[in-house]
């Protein structure tokens, strides 16, 4: 079995991505199986140097993170004993972000008015807690900590564990919808089963559009979140990086966004 086989079994049976990063990265697999890249330094270079040339930077990076994910799961399986994309030099992209800000508190009063109580509460986790979309639909009860207000999280990317505190009106709201529950997923269906990836997506991108006309997506509370922890409670950003569980404290900074658009109005006047 070649190293691209067993991440093609690897991703089908990874319960902690979502449909979407399978998809993507399945598809980086294809490619590279298209364009005869080995799991060398030299091959993958030679790749990505390619890449450069005729992709955005922002599909180039996405792709090089991708891969580096994937590299990381062979060294875990002891298929590589290094993983050769931590010596393969991606180009460095210097960009202000300028993706729209969704403010947190509106966030959430936007969330609090989904019809669907399981959908209601579980995006309210996620947006009080930056738990990603996954972590939080595969949630136990078992790993929730009522009496410390903790929670456990189990699910992570690369299977980093996390403890991360929780609001005391949020644990209340989670034992009321528990009703006495004290094992099995948090959050399920009528038939006990892991509630449904792309209606609960659905549920929260058209409440906002019924209430902000705008999308709303699980990510961006993620990126909400992050954002309002450094701004408005002045959190430092290796904290932040903790709750949300990155590996990088690069990644949690692309995650802080400027509540205005004060350097766009600089930049006109500028032009003006």
């Amino acid at each position: 079995m070649t190293h691209n086989d067993y991440l093609e079994q690897y991703l089908l049976a990874h319960l902690t991505y979502s449909k979407q990063t399978i998809k993507a990265y399945r598809s980086d697999l294809r490619q590279m199986k298209k364009f005869y890249v080995e799991w060398s330094v030299k091959s993958l270079q030679t790749y990505f140097d390619q890449l450069t040339q005729q992709y955005k930077p922002a599909t180039a990076m996405r792709r090089y993170h991708a891969l580096m994910a994937l590299g990381n799961e062979l060294v875990r399986a002891k298929r590589l004993r290094k993983n050769p994309m931590r010596q393969v030099h991606a180009i460095v992209h210097q960009q202000v972000t300028q993706r729209e800000h969704h403010p947190l508190e509106e966030t959430i009063q936007t969330i609090r008015q989904i019809d669907h109580p399981t959908y209601r509460l579980f995006f309210e986790l996620i947006s009080q807690t930056g738990l990603r979309f996954m972590e939080a639909r595969l949630l136990s009860i078992e790993d929730i900590q009522f009496a410390t207000l903790t929670l456990l999280v189990r699910h992570g990317k690369g299977r980093r564990l996390r403890t991360i505190p929780i609001g005391e009106r949020l644990a209340h709201k989670l034992q009321a919808f528990l009703g006495g529950r004290t094992t099995g997923l948090v959050f399920r269906s009528v038939r006990g089963q892991a509630i449904n990836e792309q209606q609960a997506r659905d549920a929260l991108n058209q409440q906002s559009l019924a209430i902000r006309g705008r999308p709303l997506h699980p990510h961006d509370l993620r990126v909400s979140f992050a954002t309002h922890l450094y701004q408005t409670g002045d959190c430092r950003l290796l904290e932040i990086q903790r709750l949300l569980g990155h590996s990088s404290l690069r990644t949690t900074e692309d995650y802080i966004l400027s509540q205005d658009t004060k350097l766009q109005h600089v930049i006109n006047s500028l032009s003006a």
